[in-house]
């Protein structure tokens, strides 16, 4: 507590008399140190003598009554004083209790008591009345968030419910992944936009489409289902910032190639199965991050486009599996045997990959090249249009429009952009190839024929493809000897 008197006995015989009682007692001699000491030391009581020097202990009780954090301090005021106009000047200063000198220092410790478990008890119910504010805005708080999450909650569910029709009526992988990317962009605001898709066969997560750029973006990045940053979206199920997993060391070797791309979001296409495949994308074009509302959200797109994605997986695996089974047992007949067919398709794969061909060209290459010549005849050509009929992903029909193109004149060919000429003409020089192999030619002569069968066709760079292709492999025949 705090005493303040300008009578120095005074001061020693309430220090002694509160001391033997177990209070911590600090003085002052005028008004002026009293405030400061208030102020400083923050005292449970103040027992105040009116008449002070500097300033009097009415004006310091009205300083302290109008300041927030002093408004609740007992103050006990003593005066020689005892009329009872003085008493009532006191009490309407803001004292808590008046006494008048002389006093008995007993009488003063009784108040001094008194005061104090009063002033806990309003200190108790200030507590609880404090609690109950927050409370109460802590429910009002509740009450705005759970409507605004109702609000989201159907707005996703809307949303949800648009594009899971829109993504279902397709088991095309290459359209659903534009379609999901549209979304993602319209309604997230994200700039360019990628999808990686599963390949279990590889272990691996390969660029499947990419929106707002040209594929060349992504087209080396992939990702290993079983490293780190895989490992880590599947287990979250929710959105990522680039700046999450940098600080983490087991993805400190994947990170760098979505530094160089620039991609900086990444929200995991979580199945039944596993992961179906990964969303990478640039910042939102405005420069801000998604508020929450928008993260959720795109958790709820990709969680959708994911049963979307396994089920055009699993139709499009069931249709090459049928293509496999055609180029056994139907393409035995032709020239070049099986083997030397999938020697063909390897090199001409590696080809494509170095002339940033799609992941279904490639594999539209791929299948043309297996199923052989037999592909080309009549038979082959009624069995693949009735494919096609059947087929709901779309991939027969066009494995069907890229034979269409074949065979290639030797000249005046030029491929240019389009993809389905593109992949025509490396199917061809696949065929190519695996004929010269099948006559007793060695890689590199046999791969030197398919290029002079082709002519002016073959512009430079799908040549400078197929030879970087020939060393390639023979670069992993050597490590693997």
């Amino acid at each position: 507590m705090l005493v303040v008197d300008d009578d120095r006995r005074v001061l020693e015989l309430l220090e002694v008399a509160f001391t033997a009682h177990g209070y911590r007692v600090l003085t002052a001699a005028d008004g002026e140190e009293a405030l400061r000491r208030v102020s400083g030391d923050r005292p449970d009581l103040l027992i105040l003598d009116v008449r002070l020097p500097r300033r009097s202990g009415l004006e310091v009780c009205e300083a302290l009554r109008r300041a927030p954090e002093d408004a609740h301090l007992p103050i006990i005021l003593v005066s020689a004083m005892g009329e009872t106009d003085a008493r009532l000047r006191g009490l309407n200063a803001g004292a808590d209790d008046y006494l008048a000198k002389p006093f008995s220092p007993k009488e003063l410790i009784a108040r001094v008591k008194r005061l104090l478990a009063r002033t806990e008890e309003g200190r108790e119910a200030r507590r609880r009345m404090a609690e109950l504010a927050r409370d109460l805005t802590r429910a009002e708080d509740e009450v705005k968030r759970t409507h605004l999450d109702a609000r989201q909650e159907h707005r996703l569910r809307e949303l949800a419910f648009g594009l899971g029709r829109d993504l279902h009526r397709t088991l095309d992988v290459d359209e659903l992944a534009q379609r999901f990317l549209l979304a993602v962009q319209s309604r997230i605001g994200l700039g360019v936009a990628a999808l990686l898709v599963s390949h279990r066969a590889t272990g691996r997560l390969v660029p499947c489409a990419v929106r707002g750029d040209s594929f060349d973006r992504i087209a080396g990045l992939e990702l290993g289902l079983e490293g780190g940053i895989a490992t880590i979206l599947g287990g979250l199920g929710r959105p990522v910032w680039r700046r999450e997993l940098e600080r983490l060391p087991e993805t400190a070797g994947e990170i760098p190639p979505l530094v160089s791309a620039g991609l900086v979001l990444l929200a995991p296409l979580r199945g039944p199965d596993g992961l179906e495949g990964v969303l990478l994308a640039e910042e939102r074009r405005d420069g801000l991050d998604p508020p929450r509302g928008d993260m959720d959200l795109l958790a709820g797109l990709c969680e959708i486009a994911a049963v979307a994605l396994q089920n055009a997986a699993r139709c499009r695996a069931q249709l090459e599996g049928t293509f496999a089974l055609l180029a056994r047992e139907r393409g035995a007949g032709d020239g070049a045997s099986a083997a030397l067919r999938a020697e063909a398709a390897e090199l001409i794969d590696h080809a494509a990959r170095a002339l940033v061909a799609t992941p279904r060209t490639r594999a539209l290459v791929a299948h043309g090249t297996r199923l052989g010549r037999w592909a080309e005849g009549a038979e082959g050509r009624a069995v693949l249009s009735g494919l096609a009929e059947a087929d709901a992903t779309g991939f027969a029909a066009d494995l069907c429009r890229m034979l269409e193109w074949t065979p290639i004149p030797a000249a005046g060919f030029d491929p240019g952009p389009l993809e389905e000429e593109r992949a025509a003409l490396l199917r061809t020089l696949a065929l190519d190839y695996a004929d010269a192999r099948g006559a007793g030619l060695g890689a590199e002569d046999a791969l030197a024929r398919a290029a002079a069968a082709r002519g002016e066709a073959l512009d430079p760079g799908t040549r400078q493809a197929l030879e970087a292709a020939r060393r390639e492999i023979q670069a992993l025949a050597r490590s693997a000897a």
